[in-house]
């Protein structure tokens, strides 16, 4: 019997891209999403696409998703076995022209169209989520496509125990600014209609 938290067998996990460090490398964010989509990816049935998105933003040289694609497939055959790296390879489907989970919500939606999957797992970390999943949801409900959201725990707590309490502000300021700027749209949008 399965487990009321845990969603059902998945077709496509979505991970939110996150920015690159000054070597072009997935951050601790990024990271910490990919790991936490990856062990969800293994239990789910074969098939099952990686979407990862991110674009390559002014200053870089890659896109997060792509940068995000090499992470994974190298800790994969170094933790996991050159076996299970082949079995992921080609499960991997790359979204570089997002910049903002707003643009990565439109710009998903085509992708997994195409693939004709219905059900979808979206991976963030635990701030980040609940404003993706509702920005994800606008695009995709209308589409007859579920949405899961699989929030990557431990970024908060690592932070906390790190005593980078700068940063967890930083984050919560980025994040509460962000919500702003839906509310701010979500009011446009209902000016805007007759």
């Amino acid at each position: 019997m399965r487990d009321a938290a845990q969603p059902p067998p998945l077709s496509v996990i979505i991970v939110l891209g996150a920015r690159l460090n000054h070597r072009g490398e997935p951050g601790r964010v990024a990271r910490l999403r990919l790991l936490h989509a990856l062990e969800i990816w293994r239990d789910s049935p074969s098939g099952c696409r990686f979407l990862i998105t991110g674009g390559q933003r002014p200053g870089t040289v890659t896109s997060e998703a792509r940068a995000m694609a090499r992470w994974v497939l190298a800790w994969t055959e170094a933790n996991w076995g050159p076996e299970v790296r082949q079995q992921l390879a080609p499960c991997l489907l790359l979204e570089e022209a997002s910049l903002n989970t707003a643009a990565s919500a439109a710009n998903t939606l085509p992708l997994v169209q195409a693939l004709g999957r219905q059900a979808v797992g979206l991976v963030s970390d635990r701030l980040h989520l609940r404003r993706a999943h509702y920005l994800f949801r606008r695009h995709f409900a209308r589409q007859g496509i579920t949405l899961h959201p699989l929030p990557a725990r431990g970024l908060l707590q690592h932070y906390w125990r790190q005593r980078r309490y700068l940063w967890l502000t930083k984050m919560a300021l980025r994040e509460g600014g962000a919500w702003l700027k839906v509310l701010g749209n979500l009011v446009r949008d209902q000016r805007r209609r007759p």
